[in-house]
């Protein structure tokens, strides 16, 4: 997750037992988001995998690639082009590989919907400020870092220690946007940390028989905690939770250790928190809203329709007042795809911009890049949220199937 996604967070709360684990995050005391990893269903998004091509398929333009998953993964020509970089963008499945072959991919989606994982050859290995591409060469520099100075500085800083380092010609580095402000030296150290990692993931895959996992990121708690703000509290509902957070932060940031509290209570601390009444709300239809009125979210195969009822509260209030608890339930929903929402009739168009900027705002605090498109001629309000896990019912109705 990047930092982007943690904008606001005040707290986290941390629950680790046998096989599941499972992190609230909150903004002023209110659920934004919760990640859940239980063994055997957890995300393998970022995973390096060692598989065996064991169908091209001309009309697909796509390969499927057994790498022993329930169902094999599916390898579009656009992805495998890295492959072979001398061909040009647009080249066939059939001349970028054939069947029986070995490649070291990397799993850039989760298999669901009887639709198996998707896989990509263009490899990205992140560190909290750097990303390594080593099939794809090249210096990129977040836009979002400010100052065309800082950016050169950086890009700069970049390459020197892409020389120091003995980086292949092949091998590209990108800046994210945490980076700004980076020194050389410790851009140097993160890019030794990733390139040594890389050597690690080749040597382990050389004498490896597909299919196989090679390289997996770290869990979902090591990947939020660099990225969180120096004052979040962070409560663990267990020793296991505390010590595992405690054991990280000691390594890597001390700032966090004051705010790390084991929680003592007798009652559950998700429980305590009102953690477990948020969830179990969203997984209604309904959703009030303060002052008043609900949301009525319905998810459906093509698309997901949200009504924003007023009640008796004038249209105006009640639209602005339904702003920030839609963006806030796409997130904690895992919401995808086209969505589509019913505000109340604003008739001045004043009305109607201020309500779109206020969502494109709400929206910018998600963890995804969700695409607000404004008003669609019916008068519907129109986003687009791209999917990076399954919906939280579907999640907590597997982790029930067991």
């Amino acid at each position: 997750m990047s930092r982007a996604g943690l904008d606001g967070i005040d707290t986290l709360l941390l629950e680790v037992g046998a096989g599941l684990t499972r992190i609230a995050l909150r903004r002023d005391g209110a659920l934004i988001d919760l990640i859940v990893e239980a063994a055997g269903h957890e995300s393998r998004i970022g995973w390096i995998l060692l598989g065996r091509v064991i169908e091209v398929s001309h009309g697909l333009d796509a390969a499927f690639v057994d790498i022993g998953a329930a169902e094999p993964g599916f390898l579009p020509a656009r992805a495998a082009r890295l492959l072979k970089p001398e061909m040009p963008a647009g080249t066939p499945i059939a001349r970028l590989l054939a069947e029986g072959e070995t490649h070291l991919l990397q799993q850039v989606k989760d298999e669901s919907a009887g639709k198996g994982p998707v896989l990509s050859a263009d490899i990205a290995l992140h560190s909290d400020h750097l990303v390594l591409t080593p099939r794809l060469a090249g210096v990129a520099v977040s836009r979002a870092i400010p100052g065309k100075a800082e950016r050169a500085r950086l890009r700069r800083a970049a390459l020197d220690a892409a020389q120091a380092l003995g980086l292949l010609p092949q091998e590209g580095i990108v800046l994210r946007t945490s980076a700004a402000g980076l020194d050389a030296a410790n851009i140097q150290a993160e890019l030794a940390a990733l390139a040594a990692r890389w050597r690690a993931i080749q040597a382990r895959a050389a004498p490896a028989k597909p299919p196989v996992v090679i390289d997996r990121p770290a869990g979902a708690l090591e990947q939020l905690l660099p990225h969180l703000a120096p004052d979040t509290d962070i409560l663990c509902a267990d020793l296991a939770g505390h010590t595992r957070v405690t054991r990280w932060c000691e390594a890597h940031r001390p700032e966090l250790l004051p705010h790390i509290v084991r929680y003592r209570g007798q009652d559950p601390l998700f429980e305590r928190e009102g953690v477990e009444e948020e969830i179990a709300a969203a997984l209604e239809r309904s959703v009030p809203l303060p002052g008043g009125g609900a949301l009525a979210i319905d998810p459906v195969e093509a698309l997901v329709a949200i009504d924003v009822n007023g009640a008796e509260r004038d249209p105006r209030e009640a639209a602005f007042a339904a702003v920030h608890e839609v963006a806030r339930q796409l997130r904690l929903r895992s919401l995808s795809g086209l969505i589509l929402v019913d505000f109340p009739r604003l008739d001045r168009r004043a009305d109607r911009d201020r309500l779109i900027e206020e969502l494109r705002a709400a929206l910018a605090g998600d963890r995804v890049n969700t695409q607000l498109l404004g008003y669609t001629r019916g008068g519907l309000v129109e986003i687009i949220r791209p999917r990076d896990r399954d919906t939280l019912a579907h999640q907590l109705a597997q982790l029930r199937a067991g």
